[in-house]
């Protein structure tokens, strides 16, 4: 896997191939507890949010982080496993209620880079939540997830697989 860079927030993120974890069968919007999310356009797994990216970089400049990186096998994949997540966000104009249906993905690769982080630099960095966000309402990026305290905090429930997919419709 290609080293992604730091995005301009600070963050590390993984850019995912749309084809696996957005098939046909699943809708460009969605319904759930009321909400209507629509699809995202780019999706992707966060590695690093801002905060600790940025103190990451403090304490081991990018190209060691870099170098972990690369030293760790990324094969991230769908599960199949759904959540619904709603967080206010405060906004410049006052609170945004956004809400996001994530996937969360099978990644080794994830816990691995968190740990080999944490070990070099001395600071505590969490397991997470390996994910990627499909469906968002109220803000086109999502709720940001830097770590296992705010994906508890922001969780409604889970979510099947059939209210999200789409059966296909058959012809007589």
């Amino acid at each position: 896997m290609r080293w992604p860079g730091f995005r301009e927030d600070g963050s590390l993120a993984l850019p995912l191939d749309p084809e696996p974890l957005l098939p046909p069968a699943m809708p460009l919007r969605l319904r759930l507890d009321g909400q209507v999310l629509e699809r995202k356009r780019e999706l992707h797994m966060t590695l690093l949010g801002r905060d600790a990216g940025d103190a990451l970089r403090a304490q081991l400049g990018e190209d060691r982080i870099r170098a972990l990186f690369e030293s760790v096998e990324w094969r991230p994949c769908g599960t199949g496993r759904y959540a619904l997540l709603h967080k206010a966000k405060q906004e410049w104009n006052g609170p945004v209620q956004a809400w996001s249906l994530i996937e969360h993905l099978q990644a080794p690769g994830f816990a691995e880079f968190r740990y080999l982080l944490s070990q070099a630099s001395g600071l505590v960095v969490d397991c997470g939540v390996p994910h990627a966000t499909l469906f968002v309402a109220g803000d086109p990026y999502g709720i940001g997830l830097p770590d296992l305290v705010a994906y508890r905090a922001c969780f409604v429930r889970e979510v099947a697989a059939s209210e999200v997919m789409h059966e296909p419709v058959t012809q007589r």
